[in-house]
């Protein structure tokens, strides 16, 4: 029973990692909600407060990085194609071992991504970076919660 309850506890979050890829501000905002309701189910009243000032605060920091990088760029097609594929990606990972989960991607998914498009400023480089990393402490911070 505990495996079935992990198996959906990582599918909620990697919903919420997901939704922050592909969402802009709203996505954020989705994923911390949904962050704050696993929190609210899984831990105690004592220590429900203290988790909670950590996600809104976590939650924020993304806010104002968002908008800092989303000042420089508006070209979301690239981000989105890239966000949609690295879900896959840990999706991938949750059902396989993470090598062959990177080696999978990198050939159906990687590799077309880098030669459709070949003019990507770095300023786009930033912003994906941005928001890989905040996707995977979305579910760092998921899974030291439960």
């Amino acid at each position: 029973m505990l495996f079935w309850n992990l198996l959906g506890l990582e599918s909620i979050l990697i919903c919420a990692a997901g939704i922050t890829l592909l969402g802009n501000y709203s996505g954020l905002v989705i994923a911390g909600l949904i962050v704050s309701a696993v929190n609210f189910v899984v831990n105690e009243p004592g220590s429900i407060l203290f988790w909670e000032i950590i996600i809104l605060a976590y939650m924020c920091f993304g806010l104002i990085t968002a908008y800092l990088l989303n000042r420089k760029t508006h070209n979301f097609r690239v981000l989105k194609v890239a966000g949609g594929s690295v879900t896959s990606l840990f999706l991938f990972g949750m059902l396989l071992p993470f090598i062959p989960a990177i080696l999978i991607w990198t050939a159906i998914i990687g590799i077309p991504l880098v030669f459709n498009y070949r003019s990507i400023s770095r300023a786009i480089v930033l912003q994906a970076i941005f928001k890989f990393i905040f996707c995977t402490g979305w579910l760092i911070i998921g899974n030291i919660l439960y």
